[in-house]
């Protein structure tokens, strides 16, 4: 799926098959900048053995052991949602090799381990990809994405809930019969979920859409689109009646710009974003909220500075500083923040990517109520390049997601601090 350029060029749902989209998102990872992972010795041999960890080169996070689907030479976590430091769900999607569909994965902490769960496939599908999850309780998770359908030969949204034993899908309605995606998810409750993302229109367009889940049923909300072409890519909720949803906008000539609404339990409104001094535009990935006054959204922005965070207190966002990763200048792709978890409004923590030189890398990031600053992250053994796409975090303890290459195949990385 390709990414936000610096035209401003959104991903695409076009009608092609799960083998072409696999290679799209292996290679461009769902971030939606460009990351070259540098698939090389795609072999099977030991596919099936956990990710093992490496000895930390930092003080602060550490890899953690995680599992892969068995003869798979593709894995990727894409998303995670924690409730305690003992309970976390990862999804993503894993494929035989590059040219054959994907399958959803999905993979859950218990405090100890990581082991694999068996996501539903919706009827009818050649591939699927998860996005995005959040839970509720270690019984309570909803994950969300689309599905390449068979006899449509398009992208449709999926939606599966997890009941504390198995994995179901709960059919949504699709905005839009020529593709559509949901990205990422947000719930309060296992009736109270909001998910977002974006489909194309009669012109093949993208518009960003919302709906919501009651418990029962998933229905359509009307979202005010003020330019030609949207997308959201992260949504929050604090409460069942406030929620924040994010991505970029683009008029259809010159940069991207961040693009963010809000929810209050009866329409959805669009909010006025910033962008830094000289930035000619930008993008949101990310969006945490704990409270309607009080979320952080996180991205990019096209310029010398381009890590992104800014900062809702109910009535306005503001930019704040971010320091950006060793050798930016030199990466091949958009330097990203893709994901960020808060648990007040002092404690936040983003993840990031990059491809310094050309080889995709990451970052992570943490908010202390002042500023911004870098942390250290490890590496596996044998690292050639890799991605952090997902953080959640609780008070006591975070959780990041994505994937990584070393000498064989694509596998599942999950580091926690």
């Amino acid at each position: 799926m390709a990414g936000c350029s610096r035209q401003g060029q959104a991903r695409r749902h076009n009608d092609e098959s799960g083998a072409a989209r696999r290679w799209r998102h292996a290679t461009l990872l769902v971030g939606g900048f460009t990351l070259l992972l540098g698939l090389t010795g795609m072999v099977s041999a030991n596919i099936a053995q956990a990710s093992q960890p490496a000895k930390a080169l930092g003080r602060t996070w550490t890899i953690e052991t995680t599992p892969n689907a068995t003869g798979a030479a593709v894995n990727e976590l894409s998303a995670v949602s924690c409730t305690s430091p003992r309970a976390c769900t990862a999804v993503g999607s894993y494929a035989e090799t590059l040219s054959t569909p994907s399958v959803p994965l999905a993979e859950r902490w218990n405090g100890k381990t990581w082991r694999l769960q068996a996501p539903a496939v919706p009827a009818g599908t050649a591939s699927t990809f998860l996005y995005g999850v959040s839970c509720t309780s270690g019984t309570a998770c909803t994950a969300v994405g689309n599905a390449f359908y068979k006899a449509t030969k398009v992208n449709l949204i999926v939606a599966e809930v997890w009941n504390g034993k198995s994995w179901r899908i709960k059919p949504a309605p699709t905005p839009s019969s020529k593709g559509s995606s949901f990205f990422a998810v947000s719930c309060t409750s296992g009736s109270a979920c909001t998910a977002v993302g974006f489909y194309g229109n009669a012109a093949g367009n993208p518009e960003a859409f919302a709906e919501r889940w009651n418990g029962k049923t998933w229905r359509i909300q009307a979202v005010p689109r003020p330019s030609k072409l949207t997308w959201f890519f992260g949504v929050s909720c604090s409460s069942p009646r406030a929620c924040t949803a994010v991505g970029y906008q683009n008029k259809g000539s010159g940069d991207a710009q961040p693009f963010a609404e809000a929810w209050n339990g009866a329409k959805w409104h669009v909010l006025k974003v910033p962008l830094p001094q000289g930035a000619p535009g930008g993008a949101f990935k990310a969006v945490s909220c704990t409270s309607p006054s009080a979320c952080t959204a996180t991205g990019t922005a096209f310029g010398s500075s381009p890590t992104l965070a800014e900062r809702w207190n109910g009535k306005s966002w503001r930019i704040q500083p971010t320091p950006n990763p060793p050798r930016y200048e030199t990466s091949a792709g958009e330097v990203a923040l893709d994901g960020v978890s808060c648990t007040s409004t002092t404690a936040c923590t983003a993840s990031g990517e990059y491809s310094p030189g050309g080889s995709a890398a990451y970052f992570a990031e943490a908010w202390n109520g002042k500023s911004w600053s870098l942390q250290t992250t490890p590496v596996p053994a044998g690292f050639r390049s890799g991605a952090l796409l997902g953080v959640s975090c609780v008070p006591t303890r975070c959780t990041a997601v994505g994937a990584y290459t070393a000498l064989g195949p694509q596998v599942t990385l999950a580091m926690a601090r």
